[in-house]
């Protein structure tokens, strides 16, 4: 009878191991997450903007991964888009960790972002495949950086420095011009506050009168001198947000007027009247772009009263803060 010798016991044992080792890599994870990073001059999140339930604007996630990935999160998936070498997912904004399965591959759950994603803000992950993980694993200088770079990424998000802008405006409209500042605070979104005036009044009234003149319902006109007075007044605040390097989109509401008087003859016991007809007050509107050149900063935008009295504005400055 043949006995075995050590040589068999050995490759018994080998092979023992082996199938061992096969079985637990077959039912482990063989994916994982490499890089994730913020886009900062992507505006696919803010010029297409996808809403959740509550109608604010979501987080938008392109994943670099082949098609059969399926996802979840604890505050769900508004809307998945399947393109052309990516995954793009709408999450609500707050989202902070996401469960990824595959049906080969295995599942990773719960991987936190390092921060809650916010609303309008594209971000990219990218998933390494069995495939590129075995020639990873061949490589250990290759596998040290790419664990570097990770944890790197995992831990620090991308964050713009804060800067700021101060502008000089001029104002064009039908008694203008108006000449204003103009102050920005931001890092990818922030506020911006603008004042612009004539420097004009219109004085004390006695009396007002409509747009052809007249004051009272007796049909009698009275007789003017010909002379006027205008001034104009506008304060608006609100959002800006930036869309790239160089480009800043500004909107906001608050307060303005544009007033107009007719001097009244000295046969009619002279003074001033208010023409309500070229009177305007009330809320104030205004939207517009900033451009940035280097350190010049360049505004351009529309202000309007009520809807009723417009006006364009220019303005050049400088930006402060860190490039």
């Amino acid at each position: 009878m043949h006995r075995p010798t050590r040589r068999t016991h050995l490759a018994t044992a080998l092979m023992a191991l082996f199938l061992a080792l096969s079985a637990f890599r077959a039912s482990a994870q063989e994916f994982s997450v490499t890089a994730f990073r913020t886009l900062p001059n992507d505006v696919s999140a803010f010029i297409s903007p996808v809403r959740d339930l509550n109608g604010d604007a979501c987080a938008l996630l392109k994943v670099i991964a082949p098609a059969e990935f399926a996802f979840s999160t604890p505050l769900g998936i508004v809307m998945r888009r399947d393109e052309v070498g990516e995954i793009w997912l709408y999450l609500p904004a707050g989202s902070k960790k996401i469960t990824i399965k595959h049906p080969r591959w295995g599942v990773l759950r719960d991987y936190r972002f390092a921060s809650p994603l916010e609303s309008h803000v594209t971000y990219e992950m990218t998933i390494g495949t069995p495939t590129e993980a075995t020639a990873v694993e061949r490589d250990t200088v290759i596998l040290t950086k790419t664990i570097t770079d990770t944890i790197t990424v995992g831990t620090h998000k991308p964050r713009l420095p804060l800067s700021a802008d101060v502008l000089l405006t001029a104002a064009f409209h039908a008694n203008g011009p108006s000449w204003g500042i103009m102050a920005t605070l931001m890092r990818r979104h922030g506020a911006f506050a603008h004042i612009s005036t004539d420097l004009r009044s219109t004085g004390d009234t006695r009396t007002e009168c409509d747009e052809q003149g007249y004051v009272d319902m007796s049909g009698a006109l009275p007789y003017y001198t010909g002379l006027t007075r205008h001034s104009s007044f506008t304060v608006t605040f609100g959002p800006v947000h930036r869309l790239c390097r160089w480009l800043n989109l500004f909107y906001g509401i608050g307060y303005g007027r544009n007033a107009t008087a007719w001097q009244l003859d000295d046969s009619e016991g002279g003074g001033w009247a208010l023409n309500r007809g070229f009177t305007h007050k009330g809320i104030a509107a205004e939207a517009g772009a900033l451009l940035r050149i280097g350190r010049v900063s360049l505004s351009a935008s529309a202000i309007t009263i009520g809807g009723k009295h417009w006006q364009g504005s220019l303005g050049i400055g400088v930006n402060l803060g860190k490039r």
